[in-house]
């Protein structure tokens, strides 16, 4: 296991010693922050929840993400946390999108700043093609079209954050997010892809 880029420990240069074939007994989480070498976070375990099962994943210094249907709900010991995220109205499966899209409503508590209960509105659009995202290098251009790409616009906050892009395609054997770009502030943005690459998609 590699520390978190979140905290810097990393060199560039030791992006290499992620291995494209970990253990295959354990589930693993590529981070990447732009202008920091990339990480890998393995599965700890998985919280059972209505709308979804959360799984919870580490570093090897115990940074921590928790991801539900691929969005972050929570994180521990990053430059920027989200202690948590409540879905006042819940999201639509990614299955279930309309074309016209979707709305629906959170509330999440950010550190630094102890800013509680911020509550915005996202409207979750899905997209025709790849955007125009600076993908990692480890996803191939050709590999990502093949995914059903999805926007995520939050309002209602202030300072707004960037949109949020989700890829939904088959990872193992399963339908879930396969990649996501995800920002907790509006100049903290996380590249989330499931490790090693992924084997199709949708």
């Amino acid at each position: 296991m590699l520390s978190a880029v979140v905290s810097g420990y990393l060199d560039p240069a030791d992006a290499s010693l992620i291995p494209a074939k970990p253990n295959p007994a354990y589930r693993y989480l590529r981070v990447e922050v732009d202008g920091r070498a990339p990480a890998l976070l393995v599965l700890g375990y998985l919280d059972a929840d209505p709308q979804g099962e959360i799984e919870v994943w580490y570093s090897a210094k115990r940074e921590m993400i928790r991801t539900q249907n691929g969005r972050i709900v929570g994180t521990a010991g990053l430059e920027v946390d989200w202690r948590g995220l409540r879905h006042a109205s819940a999201p639509p499966a990614w299955t279930g999108v309309p074309a016209q899209g979707a709305r629906y409503a959170r509330i999440r508590d950010v550190f630094p700043g102890y800013r509680y209960a911020v509550s915005e509105q996202v409207e979750l659009q899905p997209l025709p093609a790849v955007p125009a995202l600076r993908l990692p290098d480890v996803l191939p251009v050709g590999l990502a079209g093949g995914y059903r790409w999805f926007r995520e616009t939050a309002t209602g906050a202030l300072p707004a954050l960037p949109p949020a892009w989700f890829a939904w395609g088959v990872h193992q054997g399963q339908a879930t997010v396969v990649y996501s770009e995800q920002c907790l502030s509006a100049t903290f943005c996380l590249k989330l892809l499931r490790w090693p690459l992924p084997e199709g998609a949708l």
